[in-house]
C-alpha cells in the first residue's frame, strides 16, 4: 500500500516511474484496445484509399486534385468510422465505381472526350496487333466474325473503362465470352469471306494516341499493387 502511494505522489511530482514488466503472456494495453473489428476496419479504409488513388491516377487527374480528393475522402471515412460505419457505408459496394464517378465530377468534359478518342483506337489496334502475332502475318484478313468479335471487345472495354477505370480479369472473361458468342452469330449470318485486309502498320498506329493512357495505366497499377490493392 505504501509503495502504490509513493509511486502515485512520485508521478503527480513529475518524476519519471518505471512501467512495471508484463506478466508472462500478458499483451500490452495498446494491443487490447486496438480489436480484430478495427484492425480490419482500418485495412479496409486503407485499401479504399489505394484503390481510389490508383484509379485516380490511371485516369490522369492531375496530383493535386489527386491529394486534395484523398484527404477529403479520407476524412469522410475517418468520421463514418467515429460514427461505427464501414468504408463500405461511404463508397458503396464497389470502390472502383465510386472512384470513376467521383473523377467523371472532376475531370472536365474536353479531357474525357479526348480520353475516349485515344482509348477507342488504342483497343482496336491492341487486338488487331494481337491477331496479327498469332496468326503470323504483316497483312490481317478481315472476316465478318473477328469484325463482330471486335466490335463487342471495343465497346466492352470502353464502357467499363467509362465506368470502373479498368477491366481487370474477370471482366476481360465475360466481354471475351460475349465476343465469341457474336462472332459465332457473324459467321452463321454473313460467312467468312473476308471483307478488307489491313497491313501491320495500321494496327501500330492505330495504338499511337493512347500509348500515354497506357503508360499512366501502368504506373498506376504498380501504385495499386505496392499498396497492397487486388
Amino acid at each position: 500500500m505504501t509503495e502504490q502511494t509513493t509511486s502515485g505522489k512520485s508521478a503527480r511530482d513529475g518524476a519519471t516511474v518505471t512501467a512495471p514488466e508484463l506478466e508472462p503472456g500478458r499483451e500490452p494495453e495498446l494491443e487490447r484496445e486496438l480489436g480484430p473489428g478495427e484492425t480490419t476496419a482500418a485495412a479496409e479504409r486503407t485499401r479504399v484509399l489505394a484503390i481510389c488513388r490508383s484509379n485516380w491516377e490511371y485516369r490522369g487527374i492531375d496530383d493535386a486534385s489527386v491529394r486534395e480528393m484523398l484527404a477529403e475522402l479520407s476524412a469522410h471515412l475517418e468520421e463514418a468510422a467515429a460514427a461505427g460505419r464501414s468504408a463500405q457505408d461511404v463508397v458503396g459496394p464497389d470502390a472502383k465505381a465510386f472512384a470513376a464517378t467521383w473523377a467523371r465530377a472532376r475531370t472536365p468534359l474536353h479531357r474525357r472526350v479526348l480520353r475516349m478518342a485515344a482509348l477507342t483506337p488504342f483497343v482496336l489496334g491492341s487486338l488487331l496487333l494481337l491477331t496479327h502475332l498469332i496468326d503470323r502475318t504483316l497483312t490481317l484478313s478481315i472476316e465478318a466474325p473477328r469484325l463482330a468479335f471486335y466490335a463487342v471487345i471495343l465497346v466492352g472495354t470502353v464502357a467499363v473503362e467509362i465506368k470502373r477505370g479498368s477491366l481487370g480479369f474477370k471482366g476481360w472473361l465475360l466481354v471475351g465470352g460475349a465476343g465469341v458468342a457474336f462472332a459465332q452469330i457473324a459467321s452463321s449470318l454473313f460467312g467468312d469471306g473476308s471483307l478488307l485486309r489491313l497491313p501491320l502498320w495500321v494496327a501500330l498506329l492505330l495504338m499511337v494516341p493512347g500509348l500515354p493512357y497506357a503508360y499512366a495505366d501502368t504506373r498506376a497499377r504498380k501504385t495499386g499493387a505496392a499498396a497492397g490493392v487486388r
